[in-house]
């Protein structure tokens, strides 16, 4: 069975590999009803998507997702990226608060390139700079690989920009709790996006105990729901993360994390082969994604309840009050 709900999406905004109208083609064909585009510390894809939504009578809820380090969790240091989705949140407060971040990092990364440069790594800067500024350490990385430091972007990662005279240029990221705070400021809701998945340079997966204990800090952070049916995970992944969300008492989400990637004429190496990506629904043989809790909490949002008043009815199938949102418009 196919999810009608697609609440993680990346376009060419962000790292993805086609258009906002490529994405939303994709969408129609695949049945899918409601859905966020989501790009990395970037919203202007939400302004698209909107209109296209409108014009053929589909469901988008703003969306993003944001890169945050760690600050200690889980015995992680700030080198290590978590990702928090943000949804139903103001565009313009959450655009303001992405030009206050976008325009620190823009510094920090200037002053990592350029103490590499000093330390006699001969880098192209035509190779890392776009649109005049480095929008992440990963672009660096795959230029110390171009440049024979590296032998793949985890070793230019593990050997070089996480060695302790670089961590800290990776400290300019929010920390999870102000990612989650960000979101709350801008009257979002803040999901945990693929929970066993991090990164450092690479992608990295975390344990189930590591993920039990950083549920833990989430809880207290404040998030709003789990991303729980994921395309790239097996079945026993997500039988854990149903069981993590209903014990951290919050609303399962629905995601692919898509990204169009054409090998042919892809941006990102790590994409490659990575045909789960592609997906544009949720389809797994055996699991049938629950989509009324997090249907039900963006309900809540959008018709101005609180969370605390509308979430608890959808666990029981109701609506409370008449006002849910659903894939085919209030009601």
């Amino acid at each position: 069975m196919k999810s009608k709900i697609n609440l993680h999406i990346h376009t060419a905004h962000s790292d993805g590999g086609k258009t906002v109208a490529q994405v939303f083609d994709g969408l129609k064909e695949a049945g899918v009803d409601l859905f966020s585009i989501t790009d990395h510390d970037q919203v202007v894809g939400n302004l698209e998507a909107d209109q296209l939504a409108q014009k053929f009578g589909m469901a988008h809820i703003n969306g993003v997702e944001l890169s945050c380090c760690f600050n200690g969790e889980i015995g992680f240091d700030a080198t290590y990226v978590c990702h928090i989705v943000g949804l139903c949140f103001d565009y313009e407060k959450m655009r303001a608060e992405l030009v206050r971040i976008s325009a620190a990092k823009d510094v920090m990364m200037a002053a990592l390139f350029d103490a590499l440069k000093a330390d006699g790594y001969r880098l192209g800067a035509g190779a890392v700079y776009q649109n005049g500024r480095i929008s992440e350490r990963k672009l660096i990385g795959y230029e110390l690989v171009h440049k024979g430091y590296a032998q793949d972007n985890n070793e230019a990662f593990s050997k070089i920009l996480n060695a302790e005279k670089y961590r800290k240029y990776a400290e300019n990221l929010p920390t999870i709790r102000q990612a989650i705070d960000i979101i709350h400021a801008c009257d979002g809701l803040a999901v945990w996006a693929h929970p066993f998945g991090i990164a450092r340079g690479g992608k990295k997966e975390l344990t189930g105990a590591q993920v039990e204990e950083l549920s833990k800090n989430m809880l207290s952070y404040g998030i709003d729901a789990v991303e729980v049916y994921y395309q790239e995970y097996p079945a026993e992944k997500i039988r854990a993360l149903e069981d993590l969300a209903r014990r951290m008492d919050k609303p399962k989400s629905v995601a692919t994390d898509y990204h169009g990637i054409d090998p042919a004429n892809e941006k990102n190496p790590e994409y490659i082969g990575k045909v789960v990506r592609e997906q544009l629904y949720f389809e797994k043989a055996g699991i049938t994604p629950d989509d009324a809790d997090i249907v039900a909490l963006i309900g809540a949002k959008l018709s101005g309840q609180s969370e605390r008043e509308k979430w608890p009815a959808s666990k029981t199938g109701g609506c409370g009050g008449g006002n849910c949102f659903h894939p085919y418009g209030r009601r």
